[in-house]
């Protein structure tokens, strides 16, 4: 009886620290359902090079369309060139499209890496993509049978992690981070304005013994609010997180993120040359303010300001916010005053009655 007592507690303390075991990272980011129609979106990247190189060499590496997208995920001014030079073990922001697909975030068809001589695919996962993807994954998603064999000017398409999810019912900006050494959940949750529970939550891991050094952890980053329209043309690719801006509307318009600016989106006009419009369209509000965007005014109910709202083919939206002021109080103050009125009457009559009748 008393070895039995015991056993119950014993197998279930085992069981426990099995299944802690078999939640490990994978390196995988979770993305939608199996089942579910495909997803697309704009993630994040960290890459860290362990050598000195260039921001242009980093562009192609990653097959970034235009270096400027690489400078505004960072903060970078635009007049930084691609020659400048990129310090080693610098952490970088790389903009990639994600596509999500049977549960699972990765990114759409970039970057490609053609074998040179002496690659093995390890060494182009730890090495040359700085940890972001595993090999096995390089592999399985290649359909490569022999990871150990592979031929020199074979193309091989580098399946970096992302997410398009929403995070506890927000739009976030996915962000593959890679652990290091002596990490912690509560470290990275605070490095990046999260907490520990959602990051395990996200990563299918319960707490620092399934953390792994050298693997992506999905990190959501929080995105300032805005007014872009969903029927604008770059409707998708105003997420944007805290530290990071975007020149949108042909050039015309410049949005940043900050969160000393209360996690709102802010926009004005840039002074660059349109990239398909003659002239810039004008970024001006509707209304007896004559606001245009960014400028603020006072008014009897509080401050509005001119936002930006998005762009079409032929115009720059905006809009006032918030969207309506008015000084006679909130809609239907009139009848809810007429209504106590009236009540007020009926009382008054009925009083008036009562005194009849005890006379």
């Amino acid at each position: 009886m008393e070895t039995s007592r015991f056993t119950l507690p014993f197998l279930l303390v085992t069981i426990s620290f099995f299944l802690s075991l078999s939640a490990q990272m994978t390196g995988n980011f979770k993305c939608g359902k199996p089942g579910d129609s495909n997803t697309t979106c704009r993630s994040l990247v960290g890459y860290t090079t362990k050598n000195a190189t260039t921001y242009a060499n980093i562009q192609t590496l990653f097959a970034v369309k235009n270096l400027s997208s690489i400078l505004e995920a960072n903060n970078l001014p635009l007049s930084t060139t691609g020659a400048q030079r990129v310090n080693p073990n610098q952490v970088l922001r790389i903009p990639i499209p994600c596509t999500c697909s049977n549960g699972t975030g990765v990114s759409t068809g970039v970057p490609v890496h053609t074998v040179k001589q002496g690659d093995t695919l390890s060494a182009i996962a730890s090495e040359l993509f700085g940890g972001l993807v595993r090999f096995q994954r390089i592999s399985e998603m290649n359909k490569i049978p022999d990871a150990n064999d592979i031929a020199i000017g074979q193309r091989v398409w580098i399946p970096l992690p992302c997410s398009c999810d929403e995070v506890n019912g927000q739009e976030v900006v996915h962000y593959a981070h890679v652990v290091k050494s002596q990490s912690s959940l509560g470290g990275i949750a605070a490095q990046f304005g999260t907490d520990n529970t959602t990051l395990a939550q996200l990563n299918g891991i319960s707490g620092d013994a399934q953390l792994l050094a050298d693997y992506p952890l999905d990190v959501p980053l929080r995105a300032c609010s805005s007014s872009v329209r969903n029927d604008s043309l770059d409707a998708s690719s105003m997420l944007l997180p805290n530290g990071s801006y975007s020149i949108t509307a042909n050039n015309c318009i410049r949005c940043s993120c900050e969160a000393s600016n209360n996690w709102t989106l802010s926009c004005e006009a840039t002074q660059l040359r349109p990239t398909t419009w003659p002239t810039c369209p004008s970024s001006q509000c509707e209304g007896a303010e004559n606001l245009f965007l960014g400028n603020t005014t006072n008014t009897s109910c509080g401050p509005r300001s001119c936002a930006y709202a998005g762009y079409s083919n032929q115009r720059i939206f905006t809009t006032l916010s918030p969207d309506s002021c008015s000084d006679s109080g909130p809609p239907g103050n009139d009848a809810s005053t007429l209504s106590s009125s009236f009540s007020f009457v009926v009382v008054l009559f009925q009083f008036a009655l009562f005194c009849v009748f005890l006379l």
